[in-house]
């Protein structure tokens, strides 16, 4: 089994969309990601029949590495993790404990460019610490708002997982004709909202450009065809 070779033809138009074009730098996320998967393929063994790895991560980088990564750091710690669980999904390896977490931590003596990764097997006492603001971020209330399209006034509450589109299913639904039944997806993890769109007839776009997955941030406005709304926070 060789999951390098899969990374390349599976996986490279999500580390591509995901890192690659959002952080060109010495030591981009892209790179990250594959020794991450390069890491977990060296620690996958046999146990009862199956084939398991690793579940915590901890990706060490230089001082000025972290310094210039740290702002996105909820998101990238995410979406490697997303990315190591497809991966293992993809070739059939079971991930120990609740599924694959990775932190990105600070280590003054790495030089620029350079990683240290390090994964845990066996130790279920070892966490992965959360940001310091996290507790601040999960108390924070997210809305859209409607700004522009029917019906003209509406404040939507976002939780979770929130499915938006025309199908009445959905958390946030749009009677707006050009907007897809199944259009995007907003995810709440962390006290950070990600924003992903569903391959939506007519896109979805973020202060009026086109996207597939991005962050949201308070003020920003977000359009589903037509439809466009205004993210707020309520942090009472």
């Amino acid at each position: 089994m060789s999951w390098l070779a899969k990374i390349e033809s599976a996986c490279a138009a999500l580390i591509e969309r995901s890192f690659a074009k959002t952080f060109p730098s010495d030591l981009e996320p892209a790179q990250i990601a594959r020794r991450l998967v390069a890491t977990m393929e060296a620690k996958t063994r046999t146990e009862g029949g199956r084939l398991v790895a690793p579940s915590r991560y901890i990706v060490f980088v230089a001082s000025d590495d972290f310094a210039r990564l740290s702002e996105h750091r909820v998101y990238l710690e995410r979406e490697w993790a997303s990315l190591l669980r497809e991966m293992a999904d993809g070739v059939g390896v079971a991930i120990l404990g609740s599924g694959a977490r990775v932190a990105l931590r600070e280590r003054a003596d790495l030089p620029s460019g350079a990683m240290h990764i390090e994964a845990d097997e066996i130790d279920p006492t070892i966490t992965i610490e959360a940001p310091k603001d996290f507790m601040a971020a999960t108390e924070r209330r997210y809305n859209l708002r409607m700004i522009e399209g029917v019906p003209e006034y509406g404040i939507y509450r976002i939780a979770g997982t929130t499915r938006v589109g025309r199908q009445e299913e959905s958390e946030i639904f749009l009677v707006d004709p050009s907007v897809s039944r199944n259009h995007a997806i907003i995810d709440l993890v962390d006290g950070e909202l990600f924003l992903r769109d569903c391959d939506s007839t007519n896109g979805t776009f973020l202060n009026d450009e086109r996207i597939t997955t991005t962050i949201l941030r308070e003020g920003d406005t977000v359009t589903f065809g037509k439809t466009k709304l205004r993210l707020e926070v309520d942090r009472r």
